[in-house]
């Protein structure tokens, strides 16, 4: 297998990894001492996300794949984009559910369709910004605590509810879609507000 970080040829692990994910830990250990945070992992040219990384990199044999690339960013450059980032979109996002949840109430619920496509995908950018943040500033979601529970329980919460989603736009299903826009997302769009609110914190040097 084949490292580069930043395009530059890595030959520094100390041992052999046990699979991909183990390298990539391992890499991010190493950039970590250099004031750096792994912004994106490429396996095979494929881009790999935040929230997939375990899933599809955890017993992977680093014999069976040919490159990985590794982009970094510097931390505190990293936090303060992603967080300004965030910042700035997720104060519209309950509305934005609110309003999507009357044109599928609406007589002409299928010009909704593509909206709700946009919205998923602005959602899955933020998760996998907060995600990025929490790596960058060390911080373990299964334990860090939001309003009493905690914030992977919080995502958990809003997959399964994306999931629902998509089952209705799926059976062209607009009543349970407009219910989810209307009642179950918008909390969950004020609820990544005050994730974003307590990674901030974190950055800044606060416990909360």
């Amino acid at each position: 297998m084949k490292i580069s970080i930043d395009n530059v040829a890595f030959n520094g692990l100390t041992e052999e990894p046990r699979d991909v994910l183990a390298a990539v830990a391992a890499i991010s250990d190493y950039v970590r001492t250099r004031g750096r945070a792994i912004m994106s992992v490429r396996v095979d040219g494929a881009h790999v996300t935040p929230d997939a990384l375990v899933q599809t990199l955890r017993a992977k044999a680093a014999e069976n794949v040919d490159t990985l690339e590794i982009t970094t960013e510097d931390i505190k450059s990293l936090v303060d984009n992603a967080l300004s980032e965030l910042e700035q979109v997720l104060p519209d996002l309950p509305q934005v559910c609110r309003r999507l949840a009357e044109v599928f109430q609406s007589e002409d619920p299928d010009s909704g369709y593509d909206p709700f496509h946009q919205l998923a995908a602005i959602w899955k950018t933020v998760k996998e910004r907060q995600i990025q943040v929490a790596g960058a500033l060390d911080i373990d979601l299964n334990s860090a605590i939001v309003d009493g529970r905690p914030v992977a329980e919080h995502h958990t919460e809003l997959n399964r509810l994306l999931a629902e989603a998509a089952e209705g736009i799926q059976k062209g299903d607009c009543v349970t879609l407009g219910d989810l826009l209307e009642h179950e997302l918008p909390p969950r769009a004020e609820m990544e507000a005050r994730i974003v609110g307590m990674l901030r914190s974190r950055a800044q040097g606060g416990r909360g």
